[in-house]
């Protein structure tokens, strides 16, 4: 109960376009609650499965507004340690939030030592989309986030996670040993830079990824061949998507 009251506040301090806003904690008949903004619109799991991998121009849209909801938490000192499809929400008009703080920690620290994909307080988030540091049980910062951003990209970008299996544990073990195939395999419209970008995210080693997402913002912003003007594009998109739901 301390560490949800504590996270909870912490994601309550976070005041962004891009960040589901949370609005305030409490407690009846002995439920601990989070009372939150409402997003009318899709998580990107529930995009990707209605509309396949979207254009460079609309997957650029997202991209930016997530790693402003990131920068914004990291500059918090949030590391948020679950960014996934289903943690990311896109409105009816195209604005991108990230959900679901309740996992973020406030320190720069994961407790717990071995490797366990159930148990709260040891190693925590989602198989798929962890950082190999995360996967270890080991200290975490913000480039722990710019590693699920990363896989998170490659899976908006590839309509495919880099890594699969059978169970949470084969996953895991990918994401501490496996490369993941060159994004073109899946996608030869992409531009190299945007591929070089998602790839940097994805290094195993946390010193070779970009250290923030600021970082990460000014190389989706500064690359001509990923510039985007068309933000229209993703909210006729958005809403398609929500009509059919």
């Amino acid at each position: 109960m301390e560490r949800f009251r504590r996270e909870a506040k912490a994601a309550g301090g976070l005041s962004h376009p891009n960040i589901v806003q949370v609005y305030t904690i409490g407690e009846a008949d002995g439920v601990h609650y989070i009372a939150q903004e409402y997003v009318q619109g899709l998580n990107l799991r529930e995009f990707l499965q209605k509309k396949g991998s979207p254009d460079v121009a609309v997957a650029l849209h997202i991209l930016k507004q997530v790693a402003l909801a990131l920068q914004a938490a990291g500059e918090a000192g949030i590391v948020h340690r679950d960014i996934k499809p289903e943690n990311i929400m896109v409105t009816r008009k195209g604005v991108v939030k990230v959900a679901d703080f309740g996992l973020a920690q406030l320190t720069l620290g994961s407790s717990g030592d071995a490797l366990n994909l159930t148990q709260a307080g040891t190693t925590m988030g989602t198989p798929l989309y962890m950082s190999p540091e995360q996967v270890n049980g080991k200290k975490l910062d913000a480039r722990s986030d710019i590693y699920s951003f990363g896989v998170t990209c490659y899976h908006i970008l590839a309509a495919r996670p880099p890594f699969e299996g059978e169970t949470a544990m084969a996953v895991a073990v990918q994401h501490l040993n496996s490369e993941p195939p060159p994004l073109r395999k899946y996608r030869s419209d992409l531009p190299e830079a945007l591929c070089h970008i998602v790839h940097k995210m994805m290094a195993k080693e946390p010193h070779l990824r970009y250290p923030d997402a600021k970082s990460v913002l000014a190389d989706l912003r500064d690359r001509k061949s990923t510039r985007l003007n068309s933000s229209h594009v993703v909210t006729s998109y958005a809403v398609s998507c929500s009509k059919k739901k």
